[in-house]
């Protein structure tokens, strides 16, 4: 090194810069910190999202079977759910005080195991037809089936 590039990071220069990287590196924890409350609530919202889209997905799915079945194009498909998916992560021997953490692109994120769905615990239906009792049986047999849900949560009415 010259004689000039050694005079830039001596004495008093070196010392502040040394200060200025600690002040720095304390508000990076701050902010850090205050920005992961946000994050919780964004992971709730994602996750109620994510509920939503399930059912909606398990609405449409049935939505279409019926159709096909029935030929009605305007029945109406609402399936209920008990609770929101649980997500389970890889934790250290077990224990869920300590979870396995894998960093990419400098961020840290959970290893996901597995998502759990919540249980559907009704599915109604109403469509053209749905009055007929041999429909409804069969209706009946082909939601079961598909959701794995009791024949008793099920009902199926007719409209007009």
């Amino acid at each position: 090194m010259t004689d000039e590039k050694k005079q830039i990071f001596s004495g008093k220069k070196k010392t502040w810069l040394l200060v200025a990287l600690g002040v720095l590196g304390v508000l990076l924890v701050i902010f850090g910190t205050v920005g992961s409350g946000r994050e919780k609530n964004l992971s709730a919202s994602v996750e109620k999202n994510s509920d939503e889209a399930y059912i909606a997905e398990l609405e449409n799915k049935i939505y279409n079977v019926i159709a096909k079945v029935t030929g009605d194009r305007d029945a109406v498909v609402m399936i209920t759910c008990d609770g929101s998916t649980e997500h389970i992560y890889a934790s250290n021997n077990g224990d869920d005080s300590e979870y396995v953490t894998v960093r990419t692109d400098g961020d840290y994120s959970l290893v996901l195991l597995k998502n759990v769905y919540p249980s559907i615990t009704g599915v109604s239906v109403a469509c053209r037809g749905g009055d007929d009792p041999t429909l409804q049986k069969k209706l009946i047999g082909v939601i079961s089936t598909a959701l794995g849900v009791s024949s008793n949560r099920i009902c199926i009415v007719g409209t007009k």
